[in-house]
């Protein structure tokens, strides 16, 4: 059966989707909320296609679908598919093996896909860490910068001049740890510096420093302080049937186990005799992504749940 034809048998579901070429090889995968919507709009003229999609849509030879009860549910095994396929077409986690391992030594700091215990990570922003380090190495005044560096840096925060390595090296695991944002405070009192010295050239530059290093701190933080949590539950209801919930029990960052339920109904997790997951205290590479997504679908929900409470009257209560 053509694609085209096997779109229309398509349920109104939510699940994955796995192109194929002439070959048979996984090519794309993609997830829907709604399969035969989503899937409908490769093989159908839309003027909004990229060159990359129309390139992708002519080489398109079959497909398979697997349905799933939530979106939640799609979103995860869409990225468990591209990390195991790693299509042609996927851009996104089909490169978390670049997801670097920060390393901390006296002669400099080094971004490695090799974990060790004394490595720190990894992060998803590989693109922006070697900015993310140069960062760091200014405001610390690492010892291998030039001595024209020191000077500078030095008097626009001096109160660093004296400190030695191990100093700015428990200071540095802080921020990777997510324990504190003081580096955002030194970009600031050197922004400052620049604007009394009205050189605002520098200050504007320091300004998208301090903008990167305030994405990358909340990420961390975020990240950590989900990792960190024993016990959440993610609840949504069952695609196929409304009036049923599905819960997604989350331990350390891990999706323990599932349940639905019908109406009224409290979740019953059977992982809960046997409680075998524990803090982690650093990830694999191929595990940041699927973090990543639980941690977005829980601020969906709660920005969903706040969202409800408002247009209700409501109000928070702290």
């Amino acid at each position: 059966m053509q694609p085209k034809e096997k779109v229309k048998n398509l349920p109104l579901l939510p699940g994955v989707y796995l192109m194929k070429n002439s070959e048979g090889k996984i090519i794309y995968v993609g997830k829907a909320k709604n399969l035969k919507n989503r899937v409908s709009t490769y093989f159908y003229q839309n003027k909004q296609h990229s060159k990359k999609v129309l390139r992708l849509v002519r080489s398109i030879a079959d497909f398979e679908v697997v349905v799933v009860d939530t979106e939640l549910d799609a979103l995860l095994l869409e990225c468990q598919l591209i990390q195991h396929y790693r299509p042609i077409y996927n851009r996104q986690m089909n490169y978390f093996d670049n997801y670097n391992y920060l390393d901390i030594q006296p002669d400099g700091l080094s971004l490695t896909n090799v974990p060790t215990a004394r490595t720190y990570g990894p992060f998803r922003l590989y693109k922006k860490m070697p900015s993310i380090l140069r960062i760091i190495e200014e405001n610390y005044q690492m010892p291998w910068l030039s001595e024209i560096s020191h000077l500078a840096l030095q008097a626009q925060l001096p109160e660093l001049k004296d400190w030695t390595f191990e100093q700015k090296k428990k200071e540095i695991q802080g921020l990777l740890q997510g324990r504190n944002k003081k580096l955002i405070s030194y970009l600031k009192k050197r922004q400052l510096h620049f604007i009394e010295q009205l050189n605002f050239e520098k200050a504007a530059i320091l300004q998208r420093d301090i903008e990167l290093v305030t994405y990358f701190t909340r990420r961390v933080q975020e990240q950590k302080k989900f990792l960190r949590t024993p016990r959440i539950t993610l609840s949504m209801p069952l695609a196929s049937d409304e009036s049923k919930m599905k819960h997604f029990l989350i331990c350390y960052g891990q999706v323990a186990d599932t349940a639905i339920t019908e109406p009224g109904q409290a979740p019953h997790f059977y992982y809960e005799k046997d409680n075998t997951l524990s803090l982690k205290r650093q990830l694999s590479q191929a595990e940041i992504d699927p973090v990543q997504i639980l941690i977005s679908y829980q601020r969906k929900l709660v920005k969903a749940e706040q969202q409800i409470k408002k247009e209700s009257g409501i109000q928070p209560i702290g």
